[in-house]
């Protein structure tokens, strides 16, 4: 439920981009500054102060703290007049969302070792769930005549529920991690040593990374090429980039059998060859209707992405998720770097090309899965 919850929150701002773009201001770079970039910075510095330690942490209490700091900071996200203040408020959730989610995840690794991969792919598949919902709510609220605020304040909502919900199960033994009974002293010391001798751990949390360019990135320039190159009203628009994450649920839950069956690398390989293809026809797609088909079929094929590479990175270190995370930080500069690119591309050569640049994740997807090697296998083998 809180992967759900946490592309639910995440995804209002990026279905709602040209709703945003035009109450702030913002130029399609200005809004990658003030949506993506700025607030990945704040968030990466304050969740990893806590991500380097959260070995040796509750992460129950983490779990309930991350989620209700998110509730108030997505709440005051949603009536803020300026840029800044967006930016702000969107780090300040980004942050507390980041350590909860990190907390569940390090509890999902240490009772599904040795199935990391199909255990990560479900995650993956509540994410779509959200993703699906998201511009779904967004949709509703400019179609009422309201605009990407009434939509934020509803899933702050939802998630301070979700957040008395969490803290209410604190006490059930079923959901408590059983962590190592000597955790590294020093996290980070411990983190960068070991990643400095395998490389491997660096190449996967690499290609996880690069995952946000067909997700957030690729829905918010569909949504903005749609409303502003192809004439759809802006209700439509957002609507139509729900085809995308409708996909995501589709190609998902897909995975999970296709991963049992024919294991991580061949599921991997395929994709990212598949996800090359739609997102070509994505870009050579003129009207509405071949726009969404193409988000689908993109929706679908890129979907077991960003799970499986993130499990290949914990198989790699079952016994320490916090290490893991606390690497993946440094990876940061995708998550910033990524989204002022493609924003420069969109103001300079177009959506279209912009769109084309993203061609670079399902290729670095395929040349990990080729070289970095999958540990995984299928569970008839």
């Amino acid at each position: 439920m809180l992967a759900l919850v946490d592309e639910l929150w995440s995804g209002v701002a990026v279905a709602g981009a040209p709703s945003v773009e035009r109450e702030l201001a913002l130029s399609h770079r200005g809004y990658a500054v003030v949506v993506f970039a700025a607030p990945l910075v704040i968030a990466a510095v304050l969740e990893g102060a806590v991500v380097y330690v959260s070995d040796s942490l509750d992460r129950r209490r983490l779990l309930g703290a991350g989620q209700a700091v998110l509730a108030v900071a997505f709440i005051a996200a949603a009536w803020t007049k300026s840029a800044l203040g967006l930016t702000i408020d969107l780090a300040l959730a980004g942050a507390a969302s980041g350590v909860a989610c990190s907390a569940a995840q390090a509890i999902l690794v240490g009772a599904n070792r040795g199935g990391t991969d199909r255990a990560m792919v479900r995650w993956t598949l509540y994410s779509s769930v959200g993703d699906v919902i998201a511009p779904l709510v967004t949709a509703s609220a400019i179609a009422l005549g309201y605009s990407y605020r009434a939509a934020m304040t509803a899933v702050g909502i939802v998630v301070g529920f979700q957040c008395v919900a969490t803290i209410g199960r604190a006490h059930d033994d079923g959901v408590r991690e059983a962590r190592d009974s000597s955790p590294p002293a020093d996290p980070l010391a411990t983190a960068a040593s070991h990643a400095l001798r395998t490389p491997r751990l660096w190449a996967w949390l690499f290609a996880a990374s690069t995952c946000t360019l067909l997700d957030e990135i690729v829905v918010a320039l569909g949504a903005v090429r749609m409303d502003r190159d192809q004439g759809a009203p802006e209700a439509v628009a957002v609507a139509a980039a729900l085809a995308f994450s409708l996909g995501a649920v589709v190609g998902s839950a897909a995975s999970d059998r296709a991963v049992g069956r024919w294991g991580s690398r061949t599921v991997l390989t395929t994709s990212a060859v598949a996800s090359f293809a739609a997102l070509i026809s994505l870009v050579f797609s003129h009207g509405i209707l071949g726009s969404a088909a193409a988000l689908f079929a993109l929706g679908v094929t890129c979907a077991p992405h960003h799970g499986l590479a993130l499990a290949q990175a914990y198989e790699i270190v079952p016994t320490r998720p916090g290490m893991v995370q606390a690497v993946g930080q440094v990876f940061m500069v995708v998550d910033v770097g990524a989204p002022l690119a493609i924003g420069m591309v969109a103001d300079r050569l177009g959506t279209s090309a912009a769109l084309a640049a993203l061609g670079a994740q399902p290729l670095v997807i395929l040349v990990c899965a080729v070289c970095a090697g999958v540990g995984q296998t299928p569970d008839n083998a």
